[in-house]
């Protein structure tokens, strides 16, 4: 099956390209101060490079566990080159695991239902989500610290390196 959105992918930190900052396992914290994990990647716009979500993997003695931070709950600090969340560990903890190997093959309805769950999650006011298109919600909104040429969708359309 076709991924139903088929303008949305994840892109490994990787392969992005080398800018002013490398993404690859760049720390992520939690305004509490404590690691939320590293980054993985990001699912990505791919026609516009616009990111919707921070690919966090969360760590794990045997096995990892990822989960999407979304991109409006992190921003950089370029003095210590860690993406910080304006959400705890705590709250963190309780979003749904992601898995990158059946993102490809989540129907709309999946993808919507996931964004709803971690919006009630990670924001006490989640009736502010209700009845809007989920990409035009505060918590996907551009971040400062993002520049398009990071992602160059025609290499990726042509060379797909994603993982």
């Amino acid at each position: 099956m076709d991924h139903p959105r088929s303008w949305m992918r994840y892109v490994a930190a990787g392969d992005l390209d080398d800018g002013p900052l490398d993404f690859d396992g760049f720390e992520v914290d939690g305004f509490d101060g404590k690691k939320l994990g590293k980054v993985d990647g990001f699912i990505i716009d791919i026609s516009s490079g616009r990111p919707y979500y921070v690919v966090v993997d969360a760590g794990g003695w045997f096995r990892s566990k990822f989960l999407l931070l979304p991109v409006g709950h992190a921003r950089l600090d370029d003095q210590r080159k860690v993406l910080l969340s304006d959400l705890s560990r705590d709250r963190v903890e309780h979003f749904p695991g992601f898995d990158k190997a059946e993102f490809d093959r989540l129907s709309d309805e999946e993808i919507t239902r996931l964004a709803a769950r971690i919006a009630t999650t990670c924001c006490d006011d989640a009736t502010e989500y209700t009845g809007r298109e989920w990409t035009q919600q505060s918590h996907y909104r551009q971040p400062e610290w993002w520049e398009t040429g990071y992602y160059r969708p025609e290499r990726m359309l042509t060379g797909d390196r994603r993982s």
